[in-house]
């Protein structure tokens, strides 16, 4: 699978000295940046697009959860390790499906352990992304309170995300699930594209982009629904657009 990119993200210096060198002796992971600050690992993430981020929570600007938040944004596919001298955090992590939680002082073995869980999940991402791209238009199932609704991908303008339920809007219907985005995110083709933290948008429908403040709103052929665009995802949707 080749090596690992990985950055490290810490406003103690003594803690990215260690983490550095404990990364160093795992191999096949490769630290290509770190940041001290919320900013800089936002800025570091959106350059080089890394496979993995060890984020220390406690940060004096934004903190390592809100951070992550963003990071997400910008590159869904980054797998997070949490560090932090404190647990108070811990059910915030697992909400943003951070990898793992390393409470300091950080030991060699823990944070190997932490390194090959990340590397795991991005090969079973990987997998289900080839087995996405083999699908074709097949339907796909979904368990709306007590039925069992069948849809074909082309059928699916967007899914919301509203509090603990995803909302499957078609032209005409909208059914709920338990299903949370994220698993339904990797049974769906490529047209599908998260352009918001609670919307999955097929883009072969989008006919218009229209400005309101500080995000956007995709309107549909066919259809008055609408689905949001975060500013941080609008290039990226223009150039899937394109393509």
């Amino acid at each position: 699978m080749g090596e690992m990119k990985v950055i490290i993200v810490d406003d103690d210096s003594s803690s990215r000295t260690l983490l550095l060198h404990f990364t160093q002796l795992a191999p096949d992971f490769q630290v290509i940046g770190e940041a001290a600050t919320s900013k800089e690992c936002i800025e570091l993430v959106k350059r080089v697009k890394p496979d993995i981020a060890l984020v220390d929570i406690s940060m004096p600007d934004l903190n390592g959860v809100e951070t992550v938040k963003i990071c997400k944004e910008i590159h869904p596919s980054l797998q997070v390790i949490f560090t932090t001298g404190h647990d108070e955090y811990a059910v915030d992590a697992f909400t943003l499906s951070a990898v793992d939680y390393i409470v300091k002082p950080i030991e060699r073995v823990r944070l190997f352990i932490a390194l090959e869980k990340a590397r795991k999940s991005i090969a079973l991402t990987k997998s289900v992304e080839a087995k996405r791209m083999g699908k074709g238009a097949s339907k796909l199932v979904f368990k709306s309170n007590q039925t069992f609704v069948y849809l074909a991908p082309d059928e699916i303008l967007f899914i919301e995300k509203e509090g603990r339920k995803s909302v499957i809007h078609t032209e005409t219907e909208q059914f709920e699930t338990m299903e949370a985005l994220q698993e339904i995110e990797v049974r769906l083709p490529r047209t599908f594209f998260k352009t918001h933290r609670s919307f999955l948008v097929n883009l072969k429908w989008i006919s218009k982009i229209e400005s309101l403040g500080e995000t956007y709103i995709a309107k549909f052929s066919q259809s008055e629904k609408k689905a949001y665009i975060s500013k941080l995802k609008i290039n990226e949707v223009h150039r899937l657009m394109g393509t």
